[in-house]
């Protein structure tokens, strides 16, 4: 499962999720849940938008997808939900790309994304059985 801590994000929130929430309520505990059961990624998103905004431009992380981090990775950027909220939330509404299963950009996309995809796919970035 994505994010465990959920219900008792929800719960600690005084959210009760067998009834109708307001959108408001939906983006505080799935952020809530993030920060708890996804914190080591975000961390790595949000330095990456850091440098990306000290360098004017963007960032790129490339991870081991078959490690704890890559796979929190890939659950960050696997929804449009959680991109989204990641974006907001923790990278200072910079925009989150992702290649492969591995390989990310924090900031402005690269210039020619189906060459990234490609070159993540048969190298030299990474290989289609990472």
């Amino acid at each position: 499962m994505s994010l465990p801590s959920i219900k008792t994000v929800a719960q600690e929130l005084g959210i009760n999720l067998g009834e109708a929430i307001s959108p408001e309520q939906q983006e505080q505990v799935l952020v809530g849940a993030m920060r708890r059961d996804l914190k080591p990624a975000l961390d790595i998103l949000h330095t990456k938008a850091h440098e990306a905004q000290k360098n004017g431009g963007s960032a790129d992380w490339l991870e081991d997808p078959a490690s704890e981090i890559g796979k929190m990775l890939t659950r960050i950027h696997a929804g449009d939900t959680l991109r989204a909220l990641a974006s907001k939330h923790f990278c200072h509404g910079l925009q989150l790309s992702f290649f492969n299963c591995c390989k990310g950009v924090v900031g402005t996309p690269p210039a020619q994304p189906m060459l990234v995809q490609i070159q993540c796919q048969a190298g030299p970035i990474a290989h289609s059985d990472c």
